[in-house]
């Protein structure tokens, strides 16, 4: 009788393919974990921020927004830390001098704008820094020294549009620098098919300061660390501005102070900070006969004007009688065609 053998399990079959698509799918996972972190710090290095960029609003009122947020251009590590003259005090007049100096020149689209001469125009207009002079100076009075002042304006003409006058500035040393991002005055060239407008679109912008003052020629060791970005931007000396645009005295000898958490001011430092007053009220008669004078300047201007305008009027006015005789004169001398005698 043969001998019983017991039976063997049976073999449980190995698929190696399925030990490689495993495998591939972890590493799949893998290389996708590293270019997305590889992209997340290219875009950090890109845009030059270091951190989240807190916005706090200030003042917003029928589509105008103004605030400060995080400014990327600072830097504690350095040696000294580059920080921004923040917070400032600065008045609402020294705001208008220095905001309404900057002119922008651009072109709405692409194509049309490259063969045109650039006609810069005012960035605010007076209605704007009438009403948001006191707004800027609330928003540098409580900006930190690591931010900067934001500022967003909607077109009054168009509230629908997208187009917004749009930027950030910042007191540095003796500077203030301005940014611009849009500007309603120009519009964005659009792609078409429903695709969203290039955020790299600056339209052409260029920013301009209005003669008799001019652009700051700031030191390279002074240079705001820009991003690729912040390519529409400018820079105003302060003191410069407000001399040559003709501002106050007593705020063209001193740029806008920086407001500092200190003890109670000594003696010295109260005498010291009294001078100015008497200086100002100094000033007074002089300030008072400079307006003066600009205000007969400004009469002469209107006056002689006017006479232009008058001699205008009346030119029109011959011109349009000598029309009118000219129509209503019949020639004297015109003949009436002779007939010939019909052929017999």
């Amino acid at each position: 009788m043969p001998a019983i053998v017991p039976s063997k399990p049976p073999t449980r079959l190995v698929r190696p393919h399925l030990f490689r698509a495993r495998g591939s799918s972890r590493n799949s996972i893998s290389t996708l974990v590293t270019i997305f972190c590889i992209a997340w710090c290219s875009l950090l290095e890109l845009t030059g921020c270091v951190g989240p960029l807190n916005q706090r609003t200030i003042y917003e009122a029928k589509g105008i927004q103004i605030g400060v947020e995080s400014d990327h251009t600072t830097n504690d590590d350095t040696i000294p830390p580059i920080l921004n003259s923040h917070p400032a005090q600065i008045t609402t007049d020294e705001v208008r001098t220095l905001l309404g100096s900057l002119e922008v020149s651009g072109w709405s689209g692409i194509i049309f704008g490259i063969f045109e001469t650039p006609h810069p125009k005012p960035v605010f207009t007076g209605t704007e820094l009438m009403s948001l002079a006191e707004p800027f100076v609330k928003a540098f009075g409580k900006a930190s020294p690591r931010e900067r002042v934001f500022f967003s304006l909607q077109n009054p003409n168009a509230r629908y549009d997208t187009d917004r006058t749009a930027g950030s500035m910042f007191l540095r040393d003796d500077y203030l620098h301005v940014i611009l991002w849009d500007h309603y005055g120009f519009q964005k060239s659009d792609p078409g098919g429903g695709e969203q407008r290039d955020p790299r679109d600056t339209k052409g912008m260029k920013l301009w300061v209005m003669r008799p003052a001019q652009a700051a020629s700031v030191p390279e060791s002074n240079e705001p660390r820009w991003d690729s970005f912040e390519k529409v931007h400018i820079s105003l000396n302060v003191r410069d501005v407000l001399a040559a645009l003709g501002g106050n005295h007593s705020t063209a000898k001193q740029p806008p102070t920086i407001i500092t958490p200190a003890a109670a001011p000594t003696s010295s430092q109260a005498k010291e900070v009294a001078g100015p007053a008497l200086n100002k009220s100094k000033d007074l008669p002089q300030q008072i006969e400079e307006l003066g004078s600009s205000n007969q300047q400004l009469r002469t201007q209107v006056e002689q004007q006017t006479k232009e305008l008058d001699a205008l009027k009346e030119d029109l006015r011959r011109l349009r009688d000598d029309l009118k005789a000219q129509k209503n004169a019949k020639p004297s001398l015109d003949r009436k065609p002779s007939r010939k005698p019909p052929s017999e």
